[in-house]
């Protein structure tokens, strides 16, 4: 009875002591870790839609850093591509990866489908795996890609001073400046009788009788290549001529609304004497969408 006595008696001790401190026995004593903040998203996301020759075509994502791109827990970048619908809106995810930030900050999307439109979205995510709100690309989609040349206009010989495109295959033709050949031609090269430039001209312009195509033209703000990749910031095609120089680069739209780019890469004179001309070699970059003037390489 003894012992049970003492065992009652510090019991009570003890209830008495944490009900004057306010001990709470639940209660670990150890320090709560801080909470991880989200990233934010990457500075800046670009995206250039290539295409072989002949092939499929591509799209490559890269992105400028977050701001805690160099903090110890940040760990790299999510890219999600979806199709989407005219407005923009997603439909379905066709590609979603993981990127180190130990790797180069680039993504490339195989077998981006013609007349299907995309975009896609990057994220930081830290170490806790939370994620950044997204950056996204600008709409775009599947393009063709091919070289052409066009010859100045000559009243008389062989030179063939009209080029065309076949938007559903992406082909470019070139033709005699002719009535025949008016329908299928969209780009038409001569020397400016008052300038003597020469000059790439809207085909109705310079036609000899109805029917030929109306272009329009926009000279790209950047020459060679990094004109040749620029997508936003493109000015709206409005003008009937355009100087040709070399290294330019050119947005035409087509009468049919569809959107091409050219990239001057060489100007020769072929012939001799009152027979020569002069021949732009080129390479062009042709978006089959209506309306869609995303168009790179």
């Amino acid at each position: 009875m003894k012992y049970f006595s003492k065992l009652v008696s510090l019991l009570a001790l003890v209830t008495i002591y944490f009900t004057f401190t306010g001990a709470d026995c639940s209660k670990s004593t150890a320090p709560e870790q801080p909470q991880s903040q989200a990233p934010n998203p990457p500075a800046n996301v670009y995206v250039v839609v290539d295409a072989v020759a002949g092939g499929e075509s591509f799209a490559i994502v890269s992105w400028d850093k977050s701001p805690q791109h160099d903090n110890s827990d940040f760990k790299g970048y999510i890219v999600v591509t979806y199709t989407v619908n005219q407005l923009g809106e997603a439909l379905t995810t066709v590609d979603s990866v993981f990127v180190p930030k130990i790797e180069s900050r680039k993504r490339t999307i195989q077998n981006i489908q013609r007349f299907v439109r995309y975009k896609s979205y990057v994220y930081a995510v830290n170490n806790d795996g939370k994620r950044s709100i997204p950056f996204g690309t600008v709409v775009y989609a599947g393009v063709y890609y091919g070289e052409g040349m066009i010859d100045e206009f000559k009243l008389t010989g062989t030179a063939k001073s009209g080029f065309g495109w076949n938007p559903s295959t992406g082909e470019g033709s070139q033709y005699s400046f002719g009535q025949a050949n008016y329908p299928n031609i969209d780009l038409h090269m001569r020397v400016d009788s008052a300038s003597n430039v020469l000059t790439f001209y809207s085909p109705n312009v310079k036609a000899a009788y109805p029917g030929a195509r109306i272009t329009r033209f926009a000279v790209v703000s950047k020459t060679g290549q990094e004109g040749f990749d620029l997508v936003e910031g493109l000015e709206e095609p409005t003008l009937a001529a355009v100087s040709v120089v070399k290294d330019n680069i050119y947005l035409l739209k087509t009468q049919d609304s569809i959107y091409v780019k050219v990239w001057v890469k060489n100007i020769k004179t072929t012939g001799s004497g009152t027979d020569a001309y002069k021949t732009a070699e080129f390479e062009y970059k042709i978006q089959p969408i209506t309306n869609l003037r995303v168009v790179k390489k």
